[in-house]
């Protein structure tokens, strides 16, 4: 995959999709003084939480360890005119997030996509992060081996293999259609159409995967 977006979302390749079916309403409500509400969190309040979990990295009157202008919120929202989901929009068919940072020097991902609103997966997010940080207090060693379970970034000249989504510009969830994104991408790199058989195979591996993740799927 290329540099990560925030629209439309740039799913890492090395993290495995959550299958639609087994996706759950999430739990996080929005907090105040008597804890946890009953109203189920905002997108804006999700960010807010995200951002602000990244940004308590960081002690008063420090450098950034990570940079809040370079953080990446990536999803399949429009986006409002500062680069973040907009709020009030009808929600896309695929509500996986994840959040590209740097941290200390080193670039990060955490995805998230076992909820069925982006709000509570950009809110799964942020307690992640929470964690993240009462671990390092326990010690770098142990920070870094909580974390090596998203260190999947390929360097900047390492070559890897393109997710079925990408190989077939397909990324929505309706089996059928993802077929038909299939036979026009199967075609394209066919030899008589000016292919080769690289891609071809690109293309038919691709859609193996896509049969077995949108499995059950319309």
């Amino acid at each position: 995959m290329s540099e990560p977006t925030k629209s439309p979302l740039s799913w890492p390749h090395w993290f495995p999709r959550t299958p639609e079916h087994k996706r759950v309403h999430g739990r996080f409500g929005k907090k105040n003084n008597q804890g946890w509400g009953r109203n189920s969190i905002t997108l804006s309040q999700a960010i807010g939480r995200l951002l602000g979990e990244l940004d308590r990295f960081t002690k008063p009157g420090r450098t950034y360890r990570c940079d809040p202008d370079e953080v990446i919120v990536s999803t399949n929202l429009a986006l409002r005119l500062d680069g973040l989901p907009r709020s009030g929009q009808r929600k896309p068919e695929d509500p996986g997030v994840a959040v590209y940072f740097n941290l200390d020097g080193k670039d990060r991902c955490i995805p998230c996509d076992m909820y069925l609103r982006i709000e509570d997966n950009i809110a799964a997010i942020a307690a992640t992060i929470e964690a993240l940080r009462t671990i390092e207090r326990h010690g770098s060693q142990m920070f870094e081996a909580a974390f090596s379970g998203f260190d999947g970034l390929p360097s900047p000249d390492h070559v890897v293999a393109r997710s079925w989504r990408d190989v077939l510009d397909y990324y929505g969830n309706d089996k059928a259609e993802a077929k038909r994104a299939y036979q026009i991408a199967r075609k394209a790199a066919h030899t008589d159409h000016g292919g080769n058989s690289d891609s071809f195979n690109e293309v038919q591996t691709a859609w193996e995967q896509a049969q077995n993740e949108l499995r059950g799927n319309q």
